[in-house]
């Protein structure tokens, strides 16, 4: 596993590579392991997927972002922090916004705290409305590997 601080520039990119527009300030390092993270103070707060960065749940939990949302029952929710695909069955409200291929973040309907990041099979209005078939893949939960770096 390497660790490294990140330049101006390199923040630079990564702020433009973000999937979703949450952005928090501090002192960035990189961890490259398994997963590619960017620590910020430390904390987990970007993974990489496909090229592109996303906030880990440990970000979403610190921030104030209520854009991009999907909301499961609580069924649901042993099964998303078990790493499982966000079915439509489970999902009671989805941001309108949302369109096929943009990144998510999955919330429970009790407290509205984050439990996963992922990207979305379906849009937002369709979530809501369909009863059958997956409409995220969990690509981050709490409590996997990126919520244990560094």
């Amino acid at each position: 596993m390497r660790r490294y601080h990140l330049s101006k520039k390199k923040i630079k990119e990564i702020k433009k590579a973000l999937l979703m527009d949450v952005w928090v300030d501090g002192t960035y390092e990189v961890v490259e392991g398994e997963v590619v993270v960017v620590l910020v103070d430390g904390v987990p707060a970007y993974f990489l997927y496909d090229g592109y960065y996303l906030p880990t749940v440990i970000l979403l939990l610190n921030v104030n972002y209520d854009r991009k949302f999907v909301t499961v029952d609580m069924g649901a929710v042993k099964h998303v922090l078990n790493g499982a695909n966000v079915f439509a069955a489970g999902i009671v409200d989805a941001d309108p916004n949302i369109r096929n291929g943009d990144a998510v973040y999955v919330r429970d309907i009790k407290y509205g705290k984050p439990l996963a990041v992922g990207i979305a099979l379906m849009d937002g209005m369709e979530m809501k409305s369909s009863k059958t078939g997956a409409a995220v893949k969990n690509l981050h939960y709490y409590g996997d590997k990126i919520t244990k770096y560094p």
